[in-house]
């Protein structure tokens, strides 16, 4: 049953989301609303109390109800106080979840689910549906609700953070590839998993789940779903959804395959890693009711999304390509395999959160053409010593202290031929306040560098 928003209002956390979830309340009428963070908060309306400083979350059992932004925790002691004293605690996504009046297809997953969000919505889009983007994705969906009728299709990326207390469930729920992240947040890889699953346990048997057959994360995430279990593999056909061979995407309806007009020659995305993407995304769509010609002449159309395997530009026979939002070692594994046949120099390094490098530095050590690493960053240094340990590389590796002195080495490296990689498989920390500020600076410094040749 969707709970009916009570006055005074708390909105914990004052970021994007914080200000969407503000904003929607002020042009619903509500008048009662504080707005509560640690830092300073400027240019909110004059009506919108605030409480900023250390002691912003303490006695929050005087709301009513209080909104939630996702990166504070569920169980927060304030919070966990003010439920107990009868506060109504939600978040953006969960109230859109339990309103909006059009199918919404949440998506989640550890890699991937900002391209295989827009992937999804485009191919809707293409397929004759207004359809709206938002969740994790960088746009609240409260900035969009009133604009959603029942002939739409809505489109929302779901982190691990926004799903864990959620209070509804999308009709379409897609997990793509699961393994672990967050870990320094979560208090450990059951709770992460325990978070996404959370996001079906609302679903009834009238609803629909797609997963990652190859991913025994993803599995277990739709485990927690009632819905109809739809499934995408590169690995071996499925029931119902689509496999693909590595050239050739079929659609499985009970156990019948049909050939797609759609082969990897046609795809635009770099990236074998994309090719599951675009599975889901065609699974997906094909379940919130769009037509298959057009949803694989878009996806065979599809660029992909800025900072991600992005191709910047090219100069004398080398290529770059701006992968900031690779900020997890598994993510830019995905990125190298890419460019197994022409001389790659990658630039790698960033803030530490004390992530894995085992598996990464194991893929780079084999990988057939990696002709050099620069490495920058807080984990600069301990990047070395896990190549070094390793065994002998093939190839250079360098510390930078900066990202142009890494992008020139790594341009030295392939000169006459080759791919400038930045896919740092690290936060930014540090360095830049954000994955795509990074990005953006690599984007100049790589297009001056093409501009001078």
């Amino acid at each position: 049953m969707t709970k009916r928003i009570v006055e005074p209002i708390g909105v914990l956390g004052v970021g994007v989301e914080g200000r969407a979830t503000i904003a929607y309340l002020l042009r619903h009428g509500f008048t009662r609303i504080t707005a509560l963070d640690r830092s300073a908060v400027s240019g909110l309306p004059e009506t919108v109390a605030s409480v900023v400083g250390s002691d912003h979350d303490h006695g929050l059992e005087r709301f009513a109800t209080l909104f939630r932004s996702p990166g504070i925790r569920p169980d927060h002691p304030s919070l966990v106080s003010a439920r107990r004293a009868g506060a109504h605690v939600t978040s953006a996504v969960s109230y859109f979840l339990e309103r909006s009046p059009a199918p919404v297809i949440g998506i989640t997953g550890t890699l991937g689910k900002g391209t295989a969000a827009s992937l999804t919505a485009s191919a809707l889009e293409a397929a004759g549906f207004t359809t709206h983007l938002g969740g994790n994705i960088g746009r609240s969906p409260l900035e969009f609700l009133d604009e959603v009728a029942p002939d739409h299709r809505v489109v929302l990326e779901i982190s691990s953070f926004q799903a864990m207390d959620i209070a509804a469930s999308p009709g379409i729920g897609v997990v793509l590839k699961t393994t672990s992240e967050h870990l320094d947040w979560h208090t450990g890889l059951d709770e992460y998993l325990e978070a996404k699953s959370h996001l079906f346990c609302h679903q009834t048997p009238e609803d629909t789940v797609v997963s990652n057959a190859d991913s025994p994360g993803a599995m277990m995430v739709a485990e927690a779903s009632r819905g109809r279990q739809l499934h995408y593999s590169r690995e071996h056909p499925v029931a119902n959804g689509v496999h693909f061979n590595g050239e050739i995407f079929t659609y499985y309806q009970d156990g019948i395959g049909a050939e797609l007009p759609l082969r990897r020659p046609d795809i635009r995305l770099a990236g074998a890693f994309n090719l599951e993407n675009i599975a889901a995304a065609l699974t997906a769509a094909v379940a919130a009711g769009a037509a298959l010609d057009p949803i694989c002449r878009d996806a065979a159309a599809f660029e992909g999304l800025p900072h991600r395997l992005e191709f910047v530009t090219e100069a004398r026979g080398v290529r770059f390509y701006n992968d900031s939002y690779a900020t997890r070692p598994e993510a830019t594994i995905g990125a190298v395999s890419c460019f197994e046949d022409i001389p790659l120099a990658l630039i790698l390094g960033g803030s530490e959160k004390h992530a894995d490098f085992h598996d990464l530095v194991r893929e780079l050590l084999r990988h057939p053409t990696l002709a050099h690493i620069s490495l920058i960053g807080a984990t600069a240094n301990r990047l070395l010593r896990e190549v070094e340990q390793g065994g002998t590389p093939a190839f250079s590796v360098a510390l930078n202290a900066d990202l142009p002195s890494a992008v020139s080495a790594a341009h030295r490296a392939v000169q006459g031929g080759g791919v400038v990689l930045l896919s740092p498989a690290c936060a930014s920390f540090g360095l830049f306040p954000n994955y795509k500020v990074r990005g953006e600076r690599f984007r100049e410094i790589v297009t001056a560098a093409a501009n001078a040749t």
